[in-house]
C-alpha cells in the first residue's frame, strides 16, 4: 500500500522553466546567458553544499572540474547531494519498494534508477527544478514548435497515450509516466496505457489494440518490431505521433516504422542522468538542449575533440539539477558535433549520437513459430531477476544462445547459473521451445563505432 505522497507540483519552478526554454528558443544570446548564468549557479551550489564535490573542485570554473564517473558518484553517494537528508540507505530503502515508484522521495524529490550497462546501476535524485526543465523541454521542443499553442496541446485533450516501456523498478522513463498521472487535475488528465516491454510482443500488440491510443511512446527496437505487425496486417493502430527514445533509431528503422504507421515521428536522445539531452528537428537533426545541459566530447585521454571529430566519451553536467550535482560527469555514448549548421535554422548544437544499439532477436516457439525477443525486455529481465549488469547474450540462429559475462563480474559460474534461469524463465513466458543458452568464457564483444557493450546480439 503507498504510503508516499504524489510528488508536489512546483508551480513557480514551472512557470519560469516554461519562460525561460520558451526564450530561450527564440533568441540564441538568451539561452547562452541562461547556460552561463546557470552553470555558475551550479558550481557555487556544489562547491558549497557537496562534500564530494568540494573535494574534487581545484577552482572556480568547469575545466576546474575532474570528470566523474558513475561508480564513483554511488560509491561516495552519501556524500555527493547538496540536501544531507539524501543517503544510501534511505535510497535503498525507498527504491526496494516498486509500491512507491513516482512517490515523493523526502517529501518533494523523485527518484529514479538506471541501468548498469557501465557496471553499476545509478541512482538518481529529481529536484523541482530538473523536473520542471524536463518538462518544459518536451512541451516546447520536442514537438519542434515554440508556439504556446502547440505546447498547451503536448498532452493535449481527446488524446490516448500508450507508453511501452521496462517495468518492475523504478526506471525513468516509467517514473516519469507515474508521475504525469498523479500530478495532472482530473479534468486534464490525460488518457495513459502503461505497458511492460518484458511481456510477449503479442500480449502487447493485443493489449495496444485494446487501448487504441493516438500517440505510442517506445523504443525504436520496439517501434520496429510492431511496425512489422502493422504491415502484416495484425495490427491496427491509427496513430497520430509516435515518441521513441532509450536506443539510437536507425535509417532503417526509420524507414519501416514510418512505412507502417504513417504518422509523425519524434525521436528523443536522453538518459537517466538528464532526461531531454537532445531533441530531433524537422530535418531530422538532433540538437543539444543546450540552455540546460552541457556536453563535452573528449579523446580517450579526457581531451576535446574537434567538431566534426567522434568522441571517445562524452561529459555531461546537467544545468538543472542543483539538489544532486552532475558536473563532468562521464557518458559513454560517442557523439560528434556536426562542422555546420543544420538546415532548420536552429542555433542549438547539432550532433550526432553512437551507441545504445542492440539486436532483436528471432526465435523459434511451438511449431516453429518465429518469435521477435525485444533486446531491452531481456536485458531488463536479466538485470532484476539475476541481479547481473555485465553480461552479454548472442543468438546463434541455431537454437542456442551464448551467454557472456565481463571478467569484472565475480564468481562467473553463480552469475551465469542465476542469468540462465532468468532466461529460461523469460523464454517459456514468451513461448520460445528448444533454445539452449550456453555460457562461454570469450570476452564480450563491444560496438564497433561506440565502444559500448553491447548486450543483446543477433549473430
Amino acid at each position: 500500500m503507498n504510503t508516499h505522497p504524489a510528488p508536489a507540483f512546483d508551480a513557480w519552478a514551472w512557470l519560469q522553466a516554461w519562460n525561460e526554454t520558451w526564450a530561450a528558443g527564440l533568441v540564441p544570446a538568451t539561452a547562452q546567458r541562461l547556460r552561463e548564468q546557470r552553470l555558475a549557479a551550479l558550481l557555487e551550489r556544489a562547491c558549497r553544499d557537496s562534500p564530494l564535490y568540494r573535494r574534487r573542485q581545484h577552482g572556480t570554473r568547469l575545466a576546474d572540474f575532474a570528470p566523474v564517473e558513475k561508480a564513483e558518484l554511488m560509491l561516495h553517494f552519501d556524500d555527493w547531494a547538496t540536501d544531507r537528508r539524501i543517503t544510501r540507505a534511505a535510497a535503498a530503502a525507498f527504491i526496494a519498494d516498486t509500491d512507491c515508484i513516482a512517490d515523493a522521495w523526502l517529501g518533494k524529490y523523485l527518484l529514479w534508477t538506471s541501468s548498469g550497462t557501465s557496471g553499476v546501476p545509478g541512482w538518481f535524485v529529481q529536484d523541482a527544478q530538473s523536473l520542471a526543465a524536463y518538462d518544459a523541454i518536451d512541451a516546447l521542443r520536442l514537438r519542434g514548435s515554440a508556439s504556446i499553442q502547440a505546447s498547451l496541446g503536448h498532452w493535449g485533450l481527446g488524446q490516448r497515450f500508450a507508453f511501452v516501456g521496462a517495468s518492475g523498478g523504478h526506471f525513468a522513463g516509467l517514473v516519469s509516466m507515474q508521475r504525469l498521472r498523479r500530478i495532472v487535475p482530473p479534468p486534464l488528465q490525460p488518457e495513459i496505457g502503461i505497458l511492460s516491454v518484458q511481456q510477449p510482443l503479442r500480449r502487447i500488440a493485443d493489449e495496444l489494440q485494446a487501448l487504441r491510443p493516438t500517440v505510442l511512446i517506445t523504443y525504436p527496437s520496439c517501434a520496429a518490431a510492431l511496425a512489422q505487425w502493422q504491415q502484416a496486417g495484425t495490427l491496427g493502430l491509427r496513430l497520430s505521433e509516435l515518441w521513441l527514445g532509450g536506443e539510437q533509431l536507425s535509417a532503417a528503422q526509420r524507414r519501416q516504422i514510418q512505412a507502417a504507421f504513417g504518422c509523425s515521428l519524434r525521436n528523443n536522445y536522453g538518459a537517466s542522468e538528464f532526461y531531454s539531452i537532445a531533441r530531433e528537428c524537422a530535418q531530422g537533426c538532433l540538437h543539444v538542449n543546450d540552455d540546460w545541459v552541457i556536453l563535452e566530447p573528449v579523446d580517450a585521454q579526457g581531451r576535446p575533440v574537434p567538431d566534426g571529430t567522434l568522441s571517445h566519451a562524452t561529459l555531461l553536467t546537467n544545468l538543472a539539477n542543483r539538489t544532486q550535482p552532475l558536473i563532468r560527469y562521464r557518458l559513454d555514448d560517442r557523439i560528434r558535433r556536426l562542422p555546420t549548421a543544420c538546415r532548420c535554422g536552429s542555433a542549438f548544437t547539432a550532433i550526432e549520437v553512437q551507441g545504445r544499439s542492440a539486436d532483436t532477436l528471432t526465435l523459434r516457439g511451438a511449431r516453429h513459430r518465429a518469435v521477435t525477443i525485444l533486446p531491452l525486455a531481456l536485458e531488463t529481465t536479466i538485470e532484476e531477476a539475476a541481479q547481473v549488469t555485465q553480461f552479454q547474450v548472442i543468438g546463434r540462429g541455431n537454437g542456442e544462445l551464448e551467454l557472456r559475462l565481463e571478467p569484472a563480474v565475480p564468481d562467473a559460474r553463480a552469475a551465469f547459473g542465476r542469468c540462465r534461469e532468468a532466461i529460461d524463465a523469460f523464454l517459456a513466458e514468451h513461448g520460445v521451445a528448444h533454445t539452449r543458452v550456453r555460457f562461454s568464457r570469450a570476452a564480450p564483444l563491444h560496438g564497433r563505432f561506440s565502444g559500448k557493450l553491447r548486450r543483446v546480439i543477433s549473430a
